[in-house]
């Protein structure tokens, strides 16, 4: 990384004006005499120096540039066009600098260094009363510049009146990345987004510096890429029925990747293909089935999951089809990566195809994970040919890659290192705090935000092989509709982190700096979500008064929130909470709404609470649960509060491979006539019920006697989600200790996508009466 001289400094400013030496400070700019408003950048710049002042955008402004090229003109053209939508002024843009003319009319001057001491992304960025300075090596940094100026300008239009002045502060900035890969995944497969849409986005990628827009094009939901050879894929594999009988899909032309590819050169945003191979591509096999071990038939998929039928690796015509669409592929987009995706290809189908197994016998494969292996292998030679090199994602290691294949670690941070350890580049993209299709109560902005760029403990020539990292949003559950919610405001967080944020700077900082964004993203139409879990419940058991005391916590602060108590729909006209915890005395189904304004922001969040003799007995584990899924802490088992079949919403509580076994103190020697535990089983997301439940009584602690072991009917394989209570009914009994043991499957399944990784066990209340 370069370092900004002095020297380097009365270069940029081609007339030698002085500058104060930069150094590092908060993004809150004190205030000044004239000095506008306040910005607060994200990402933060590396180095910032605020100063009295501002420069005013008046009557005779131009923006000069340091030579005439085109790019350079592209990038005056495009910050002209941006002054004139926010402040109506239309400013010439020109390559005649004179340094006289400059002390007499405000300019924003555009120039390209070569000797500037930063990376090829970084700039330098001086805002004076008299005239605004952007300095690059390359015009990408030229257009990080004016990003930094896009959301000065923003911010100051979001807070004046309209018509106002517009003023920017003055200021010095001087900055670059740390990462030079900074993407996002959109999935368009699971659910369509048009093409204004993507462009949309691509701006809003711009705005907040990332680089890159991954698009995964093709899944078992939908084929969305035109191949000419190949029409099925678009006449047939682009379509499919939905559950309710409506029809979902859509594609693009090649013309329309064109125009997005083009669209976002201009914004200096690479577009990354993925075309997912060998699983992954019902959608194809539905088109054309002759590419499966089975012959079919198939149809589009309308339901999430991993499926098992794949491209058959034992067919020479499977090869064709992958060499004919990469070939069109590589056409299309310019970018040296096309990622062919390698995640989730089960195995059974190639056990049990003749043509499978003499292909492993004809090149000496040892297994199937050999074999595919095999296939991600001949499927980079094709891209090699054309000049690109292949992205995977991080299971195809298991059968081996070709040199110079980047691989894409979702499986956190042991992905990621056993792919340095073969040489492998590195994009980081961890499950748990990237993926955007969980809620933000799983990743909330904190979580995204602190996340390691580079895994703990790497070794100092393994960490250069981290190129940077991507945010995911997989979007089986959110229609084109919903994506700016699951979106926002976490890729701020996001865009921070991977483009390098200063230690020390801190999170209630950036927390800070966030909410100056909710404004501009109004503006720009972006109806953000929240940054925590929407509504997060608070149970207390109020000892005294015999009845639950509840804290509501909205995860934003532009919400109030409306509740009810009897059952029914929140609405604007519902009882406000006002910070004072709501209480009741007997079982309640409360449920509570965000409003913003007049109208509902978000959906109902509700809970269900029950009165039982255990009620805050803090259970004693024999195992701990998992941090994740901690669902309010150690006493989540005993608060009172039910669950529904959504594990994401935090009220189960999870562990992982290890038995459930609680002991609770009821206090004293109580009569109990009942005992009830539930269980969730949700395949795809390894989640099992348990095989067993046992409840064991004891006025000890030492010795228990067996009250009931109960089994359950519901196989492994249904998918879910499934909520399994296990109840039973006593003779009176008197006990003060009761315990429950729910047996873990430990692992997944041999036929599970996930056969041999750790299975989930998740508990709801223990409800003892």
């Amino acid at each position: 990384m370069g370092h900004w001289t002095i020297q380097a400094v009365a270069n940029w400013l081609l007339g030698g004006a002085m500058l104060l030496s930069l150094v590092g400070c908060s993004m809150k700019v004190p205030p000044q005499a004239d000095a506008g408003q306040p910005v607060a950048l994200i990402p933060l710049p590396q180095k910032h120096q605020p100063g009295p002042g501002a420069f005013r955008l008046q009557e005779g402004t131009s923006i000069v540039l340091s030579s005439e090229s085109a790019e350079l003109r592209e990038l005056g053209e495009y910050l002209a066009a941006l002054l004139h939508e926010t402040s109506g002024r239309s400013l010439p843009v020109s390559a005649s600098f004179l340094e006289s003319m400059a002390k007499t009319r405000p300019q924003i001057l555009l120039r390209v260094n070569p000797t500037l001491a930063v990376g090829a992304e970084g700039y330098a960025l001086s805002i004076q009363e008299g005239r605004i300075v952007c300095e690059a090596k390359a015009p990408i940094g030229l257009f990080w510049a004016v990003q930094t100026l896009r959301q000065m300008i923003y911010q100051q239009q979001a807070g004046s009146a309209p018509g106002q002045e517009l003023r920017l502060p003055v200021q010095e900035i001087h900055d670059e990345p740390t990462f030079a890969w900074r993407g996002l995944l959109l999935d368009m497969s699971r659910h369509f987004m048009s093409k204004d849409f993507l462009k949309r986005y691509i701006d809003l990628l711009a705005l907040y510096k990332l680089n890159t827009l991954h698009l995964h094009l093709t899944d078992d939901q939908g084929w969305r890429l035109q191949i000419p050879n190949y029409p099925k894929l678009t006449s047939t594999g682009a379509w499919r029925q939905e559950p309710d009988g409506s029809t979902h899909g859509g594609f693009y032309t090649q013309a329309d990747i064109r125009e997005i590819v083009a669209y976002a050169q201009s914004r200096y945003i690479t577009v990354v293909p993925e075309v997912d191979m060998p699983g992954h591509v019902q959608a194809a096999l539905a088109a054309y089935p002759e590419l499966s071990c089975t012959g079919g038939p198939f149809r589009v998929s309308n339901r999430a999951g991993v499926h098992p039928d794949i491209l058959c690796a034992g067919n020479e015509q499977t090869y064709a089809f992958v060499e004919n669409v990469l070939a069109e592929v590589a056409r299309l987009f310019p970018g040296q990566y096309v990622h062919i995706g390698g995640d989730e290809a089960p195995k059974n189908r190639w056990k049990a195809c003749a043509k499978c197994q003499a292909r492993m016998k004809k090149e000496n494969l040892p297994d199937e994970e050999a074999l595919q292996g095999y296939f991600t292998k001949r499927a980079s030679a094709v891209l090699q040919r054309y000049q690109k090199k292949p992205i995977v994602w991080d299971e195809a290691l298991k059968g081996g890659i070709s040199a110079g294949t980047l691989v894409q670690a979702w499986h956190g941070p042991a992905a990621a290192k056993e792919a340095v350890a073969v040489g492998a580049p590195v994009i980081n993209s961890p499950r748990s705090a990237f993926y955007f299709d969980l809620n933000s109560g799983i990743t909330p902005l904190e979580k995204v935000y602190h996340h390691p760029m580079v895994p703990a403990q790497l070794p100092a020539g393994q960490q250069q092989l981290v190129l940077g990292a991507e945010a995911a949003l997989w979007t089986e559950d959110v229609p084109q509709e919903r994506v700016d919610e699951m979106i926002f405001p976490r890729l701020l967080a996001f865009a921070e982190n991977a483009w390098g944020h200063q230690a020390g700077s801190g999170y209630p900082d950036f927390r800070e700096r966030v909410q100056a964004h909710y404004p501009v993203l109004e503006r720009l139409g972006v109806r953000y979500g929240f940054g925590a879990r929407p509504i997060t419940f608070v149970p207390k058991y109020v000892v005294e008064q015999d009845a639950f005391a509840v804290t509501l916590e909205a995860g934003l602060r532009q919400v109030e929130l409306r509740y009810t108590l009897d059952g029914t729909e929140p609405t604007r006209a519902s009882a406000l909470y006002t910070g004072v915890p709501v209480q009741f005395a007997q079982s309640t189904q409360l449920r509570v709404r965000p409003f913003k304004g007049e109208e509902p922001y978000g959906a109902t969040a509700q809970a269900s609470f029950v009165k039982h003799l255990a009620l805050n007995r803090v259970p004693a584990l024999a195992h701990p649960f998992h941090t994740a899924y901690a669902a309010g802490g150690g006493a989540a088992l005993t608060d009172g509060i039910l669950a529904d079949n959504d594990y994401r919403k935090g009220f189960w509580q999870g562990f992982e491979k290890e038995d459930l076994e609680a002991i609770i103190d009821l206090g004293a020697e109580k009569e109990v006539r009942e005992v009830s535990i539930s269980f969730l089983q949700d395949t795809n997301s390894w989640i099992f019920l348990p095989t067993q439940v046992t409840f064991s009584s004891s006025n000890d602690k030492n010795s228990f006697k067996t009250l009931a072991v109960l089994k359950h009917a519901i196989p492994l394989k249904e998918e879910g989600p499934v909520r399994k209570e296990f109840t039973q009914q006593l003779p009176p009994t008197k006990t003060r200790y009761l315990r429950v043991r729910a047996r873990n499957v430990g692992v997944c399944p041999p036929w599970h996508p996930g056969a041999g990784g750790a299975a989930f066990l998740m508990a709801d209340e223990l409800i003892v009466r």
